[in-house]
């Protein structure tokens, strides 16, 4: 391929075989449609790790997932602007970053427990891989804030897969208890070994993946939940700055870290680990009409009970009120919509059950501390 003076030849050297490679290329090209035209190498058949630039390629600039050795010495030795989007750094290679910010992820898996109401919760993942036992440990942080232990499945470091023990482990645990799992491929393989053990999911083991993947997720049974990464966020953002370097910026070599999207529930999470049936009626009566205008007259007409008594149950069991678990039903929904849609603030204002766009305004940043404005900002590419 000749190098072209007019339209800068990019290789994006990352698998598209499976849902993480897809989304940063899809987010790569939205930027290049922007600034464009780029002429874009890619090999849909490359395997998950590459191990050497393109035979024969000549071009301006690299995005990819830098993993292995022979392909850092190679883009060391070809002096061309590069821009890393492995989730886990490869020493000796220096070159900007962009990734998952892995304790915001954690965070949120925690408090996805902690909102049903788990006291028992639990991980699982790979002990051979730096990232996944960091993860591990910034999910036992995330916990610990909220004065609860996590018990951590006992792989073995030179494990790439889970052990057969797994199942034993899982009936030992006590329940009911929500697990967060290090990817789809091994919340698959949790489902798989819950099944064999006859342990019930999402009742006895609610089950969310570390990464989600639509089409994975519905080929499992029950539906596997997921913590939706930003990869399309991450492909635009190093496009961005591979652009900035191949214009002969300085950019510096610094890893950038942006927020998942979210957490997409499916049925392995779809449950409530709270035994008083009350508090059960009052939890679906909330998640049904959180964005209506209600009070808390209206979910004692429709659960009735001492309302002292119901705030006192409630606030022992989730750790708020419920006009309170109101309020957060209504952020989450106005952070997803801020993040996927381009819907009018007064719109979003209006679904998530605030009256004005003020309103909202004023609530988002004192639970967030930011205004949606400048949230939405921060999702868009």
């Amino acid at each position: 391929m000749d190098k072209s003076s007019e339209i800068p030849q990019v290789a994006i050297l990352i698998s598209t075989s499976g849902n993480w490679g897809r989304q940063i290329v899809k987010g790569i090209l939205a930027y290049a449609n922007e600034v464009g035209p780029w002429h874009i190498w890619i090999n849909p058949h490359a395997p998950d790790k590459m191990d050497e630039l393109p035979l024969g390629w000549r071009g301006d600039g690299v995005i990819g997932r830098i993993a292995l050795p022979n392909l850092a010495n190679e883009l060391k030795k070809s002096g061309l602007p590069v821009v890393n989007v492995a989730d886990s750094p490869l020493e000796g290679f220096s070159a900007p970053c962009v990734r998952t910010d892995d304790r915001i992820a954690t965070r949120m898996a925690a408090e996805h427990f902690i909102d049903r109401g788990f006291r028992n919760i639990a991980f699982v993942g790979p002990r051979h891989l730096d990232n996944p036992v960091w993860y591990a440990k910034a999910f036992q942080d995330a916990l610990s804030e909220h004065g609860l232990p996590c018990h951590v499945y006992p792989a073995k470091k030179n494990e790439s897969e889970l052990g057969a023990d797994l199942s034993t482990w899982l009936v030992s645990l006590p329940k009911p208890v929500g697990i967060l799992i290090w990817g789809h491929g091994y919340g698959r393989a949790a489902v798989d070994c819950c099944m064999e053990a006859g342990i019930a999911v999402p009742h006895d083991v609610a089950i969310l993946s570390g990464s989600y993947d639509d089409l994975l997720s519905h080929a499992c049974f029950p539906a596997l939940s997921g913590i939706l990464g930003p990869q399309e966020h991450i492909g635009y953002k190093a496009a961005q700055l591979l652009h900035a370097m191949m214009r002969g910026e300085n950019v510096p070599h610094d890893t950038h870290y942006l927020p998942p999207r979210g957490i997409m529930e499916r049925l392995s999470t779809d449950t409530l680990a709270v035994e008083d049936p009350k508090l059960v009626q009052v939890v679906r009566y909330l998640k049904k009409h959180a964005f209506e205008s209600i009070t808390m007259k209206d979910i004692l007409r429709a659960v009735p009970m001492a309302r002292r008594s119901l705030e006192r149950r409630f606030q022992q069991v989730f750790g708020r009120s419920p006009l309170d678990e109101v309020r957060r039903l209504r952020i989450d929904k106005a952070r997803k919509l801020l993040a996927e849609t381009d819907l009018p603030m007064q719109h979003i204002a209006e679904a998530c059950g605030f009256a004005t766009y003020n309103y909202l305004t004023h609530v988002f940043k004192q639970t967030t501390g930011a205004t949606p404005r400048d949230y939405r900002k921060r999702f868009r590419t």
